[in-house]
Formats: C-alpha cells, structure tokens, sequence
C-alpha cells in the first residue's frame, strides 16, 4: 500500500523523467547545422535523420525482449506481430526456466507502444548540443531536454549521447543526476540514472535499441522506493512482415511499472519464494 501511494504521489514529474528515456521523431535544428563542421554536421544529420516512413515497416519486426528487475526477478517474452492481433506476445522464461503452466495461465502480455527498432528523439533539444569530449572512436555531446519534455527538470538531470567517430553510429543516451534532489518538498530523489545502449542490427538494417538500464531511488518522509530495471532486446526478426496498423502510437514510452506488475501477477505462491 505505501509503495503505491508513493507512486501516486510522483505524479507527471516523475512521467516527465521517464520520456527522457523514450523516443519521438525530428531533424536536425538550424543552429545545430550551423554550429558545427560539415563532417560533423553530416555525422549527426545521420543520427537524426527523420525515418518516419520506415516505421510502420520496422514496428512489424519480430524480436525478443528480457526484463530484469531488482530484487523482484527476470522474464523473457517474445514479440511477434504476425502470429496474429492479440497473440503478439510469448513468454518464454521465468527467472532463466520454462513458465510453468499456472505461469503460463496468469501471462497476461501488457501492451507495450515502444518497438526497439522505431528511435526517435522529440525529447532531445536539438540546439542545445554541445561536443564535450572526442576520441578517435567516440564523440561525446551534452544536451538539454525539450521544455514540455523537461518539466524545470533540465537543472537536476545532465544528460548526454555519444556516437561513433567516424560512422555516426548512435552508441549510447544518458541521464543522470549528479545529486539528490526534491520534486515535492516531502518527496526526494535520491539517485536517478538513465542508459540507453544502441548498436546496428543487420535485419533492420538501422540502428536498435539494444539496453536499457534505468534506477530510481525515491525517498518520501520515512519510506524508500527503489526501482532497478534493465532491458535487453535481441533476436530480430524482419522476415515475416504484415500489413501495420496505425491502432497505437509506437513512440510512446514503455512502462516499466506495468512491467512489474505483469511479473508480480504470473508467479504462483510457490514460485515467487524461489
């Protein structure tokens, strides 16, 4: 009951937090192209490039999906579209094991509006980039997070991306915030660290998402909230595309409370004391 009263009272700030980790759509701002060297330019035009036309093709791509939560356990699922509307998803494993079959009977497959392989970047202020540090494999950039995205958050949270130095490939997005900090004067962030890792992936032929590590550590009065949650995705598959339906909108942050939850509901009394 006090975990979900603590959730309750984190209200849009913390909703606010979590769309930095997810993906919208753009291109490459006016001051951005004018700032920087045409090689450079051209690198980040690549990152940013609007790929809007490919996403309802990309959004059909098969992959698999692990979801480790601190203290709580880990679940393998796998997405298929073209199984058909309302099969989509499969559990595959319950803490490295096959589901049991009561496993099996309490899967109940969240809906889920991120796809891996759809990356966009609404929520990066794209003017606000600066090159910070640079390696003959790396270049680091800062930014700032768009003002509806942000929520007076920017002043809390640095956030920074890196690409390859030479092929632009996108490599990694972080947020992080440097020190503790209130978002209601009796609810205090104690720790917030946000990674998204990125690598090419053959069968999109782009740029996936790859992992995602994210920790929040909330204090409220005298309670404690810490939530640890990695993602991994892997095991694309493209090669059984269908027809997309426009039903949900795929730029949407994931929700990795319901991913919690979901867990929390397909153990059995026996299973969740292993």
């Amino acid at each position: 009951m006090q975990r979900k009263s603590i959730r309750k009272a984190l209200g849009p700030p913390l909703g606010c937090m979590l769309i930095a980790v997810s993906f919208s759509v753009s291109v490459v701002g006016q001051a951005l192209v004018q700032e920087h060297s045409d090689g450079l330019k051209d690198l980040l035009e690549n990152v940013f490039l609007d790929r809007s036309t490919e996403v309802r093709t990309l959004r059909n791509c098969a992959y698999s999906e692990e979801t480790a939560i601190k203290d709580v356990g880990s679940m393998q699922e796998r997405y298929d579209p073209s199984v058909g509307l309302g099969l989509e998803w499969e559990l595959l494993q319950i803490n490295g094991k096959a589901p049991t079959a009561q496993q099996l009977h309490n899967y109940k497959a969240i809906s889920r509006k991120r796809h891996p392989a759809v990356l966009n970047f609404d929520f990066i202020n794209l003017d606000s980039l600066q090159l910070e540090d640079q390696s003959q494999s790396k270049l680091q950039f800062s930014y700032k997070l768009v003002p509806n995205a942000s929520d007076g958050l920017n002043e809390f949270l640095s956030h920074k991306l890196s690409i390859h130095a030479d092929t632009g490939q996108l490599l990694e997005i972080k947020s992080i915030a440097s020190e503790p900090f209130r978002i209601q004067p009796w609810i205090r962030i104690q720790e917030y660290e946000s990674v998204s890792t990125f690598r090419f992936e053959e069968q999109t032929n782009g740029t996936v998402l790859e992992q995602l590590q994210f920790k929040l550590v909330v204090k409220s009065n005298k309670h404690t909230l810490e939530r640890a949650v990695t993602k991994r995705y892997s095991d694309f598959d493209c090669s059984n595309l269908i027809p997309a339906v426009n039903s949900t909108d795929p730029d949407q942050p994931g929700n990795d409370e319901n991913d919690l939850e979901s867990y929390e509901e397909i153990q059995s009394p026996a299973d969740s004391t292993n």
